[in-house]
């Protein structure tokens, strides 16, 4: 989001503020540096008029670190701290990031309790905006793809090139027909910003997420052309009887995009912009 935003004339850097978990300088893409302050020093003059993009939020792998009381209590405090300054604040219109498990834990399918704090977030800012009038979207982030990619090995566009890199070929490794669909980072960024500068709301969550659904084999297979060469591709036995689909609908997805009138990246490119990004980061 940084660097997206770094890329807009109109707004950088006079018109962005960064708050995080702590005080410190954070570095653009440009060579900018800008002073992140704390968040629980947000106060409501920080948001009026503001486009707000909540990000903040301890991620799933964090439930095994901290334990299931300290994972909420601590998400519950970071919303405690955007909430009570959006309470005495007149912002432009926000902007909650939430995720595909908030949609799994609300149909039943998976009552991890990531997916059910995002579910509450969901239902406490949706109750603020309601009561307050403010344009909210809030966005369920299913599979991205792009640049600036974390945690390379734990996603499969990552492990894959880097299997290819290493050994020249790649393992799959998943035992089931694995579906997924995936969004250029910086077409999420665009929509959300966009969004946010048009003052537009939804009622409910909507989903984020890609056009084209994609199995594993189908995603190690782009990443193979991409990196062209002779590149075998080996499967352990697959179980066809339960395949894993974590889909979004991407019918949100487009109609923002058409109302706002971006066009979004195909997987193909997807995939060569995170080729592109692991080998120029060294990865």
């Amino acid at each position: 989001m940084l660097a997206y935003l770094a890329r807009q004339a109109d707004i950088w850097p006079g018109q962005v503020s960064l708050f995080g978990s702590s005080a410190r300088p954070v570095e653009a893409i440009d060579g900018t540096v800008l002073q992140m302050r704390a968040l629980e020093t947000l106060t409501p003059a920080d948001l009026d008029g503001a486009i707000v993009i909540h990000l903040a939020y301890l991620t799933k792998e964090k439930v095994e670190l901290l334990g299931e009381r300290r994972f909420t209590d601590t998400n519950l405090a970071i919303d405690d701290l955007v909430l009570a300054a959006l309470a005495g604040s007149t912002p432009k219109s926000v902007f909650v990031a939430s995720s595909g498990a908030a949609m799994l834990a609300e149909a039943g399918r998976d009552r991890h309790p990531y997916g059910l704090s995002k579910l509450r977030q969901e239902d406490r800012f949706r109750d603020w905006a309601v009561a307050s009038g403010t344009p909210l979207i809030a966005g369920r982030i299913f599979n991205l793809a792009g640049p600036y990619i974390n945690k390379v090995e734990s996603y499969a566009i990552g492990s894959f090139v880097g299997q290819a890199k290493r050994a020249g070929s790649i393992q799959i490794d998943a035992a089931k027909p694995v579906f997924r669909s995936y969004l250029h980072v910086d077409d999420l960024c665009t929509l959300i910003v966009r969004a946010g500068q048009a003052g537009i709301g939804r009622a409910v969550p909507i989903d984020f997420c890609g056009a084209e659904t994609v199995e594993m084999s189908d995603t190690a297979l782009a990443v193979a052309h991409q990196l062209g060469g002779n590149i075998a591709i080996a499967r352990r036995p697959v179980d066809w009887s339960e395949p894993s689909a974590y889909l979004g609908d991407f019918t949100n997805t487009k109609v923002l995009a058409m109302e706002l009138d971006v066009a979004l990246a195909p997987f193909s490119s997807q995939v060569a912009d995170t080729v592109r990004w692991i080998e120029g980061a060294g990865l």
